[in-house]
């Protein structure tokens, strides 16, 4: 009535009925795996001593809820190892599992995300040949330990775009997180279409 705006402020102390309850005034209503993934998420925050506004939390939110999840995934993350500095090549190296083997890669960038999405690709390309056609970042929050939400659109040789997101504290697994969940997507698509083609 006086015009305050109400703010979510969460740690490693929120509950899943808290959150459940934030989303569900706000129209959000995710599964139940989705809502124990943003909550883990939200408490990792919160254990590296972050509070978790409510643009923090949507964000975690609209990332889960637009991620490929269990089987469904065709590429997958194992290990993944970044070194940048003064006077070194940023290189980064990937342990991903395709269709159920796994494969290693290591690719040098103008940075630490340049070099780890040219390891992915350079990876995921025996699958399917897909490549980022956008790339965007935004910090949430302000500070040094903002949550940042990256956005990808990735495009197969087709020429369809499929646009994914991941948001973290840690720029570089956002970026990998984006980045594999808009190739398993592109992926998934493609192998769907094949099917409903076949006579």
């Amino acid at each position: 009535m006086v015009g305050r705006t109400r703010k979510l402020v969460a740690g490693k102390l929120a509950g899943t009925r808290g959150i459940q309850a934030t989303l569900t005034e706000i129209g959000i209503n995710p599964t139940e795996e989705q809502l124990n993934e943003i909550v883990k998420r939200v408490k990792d925050l919160g254990d590296k001593g972050k509070l978790v506004t409510d643009a923090d939390l949507l964000a975690l939110t609209s990332a889960v809820m637009g991620e490929v999840i269990g089987e469904q995934k065709i590429v997958d993350l194992c290990d993944l190892a970044v070194i940048t500095g003064i006077k070194v090549i940023p290189t980064a190296s990937v342990r991903l599992t395709l269709d159920g083997k796994e494969y290693i890669a290591s690719e040098t960038g103008v940075g630490p995300v340049d070099a780890v999405l040219k390891a992915i690709s350079k990876l995921t390309n025996n699958l399917e040949k897909i490549r980022i056609s956008e790339y965007r970042l935004e910090a949430i929050t302000g500070g040094s330990n903002a949550v940042a939400e990256v956005i990808i659109k990735v495009e197969d040789e087709k020429g369809n775009i499929i646009s994914a997101r991941a948001a973290r504290e840690d720029i570089v697994m956002a970026s990998v997180e984006a980045m594999i969940n808009g190739i398993n997507k592109c992926l998934l698509k493609n192998r769907s279409t094949k099917q409903e083609t076949k006579p």
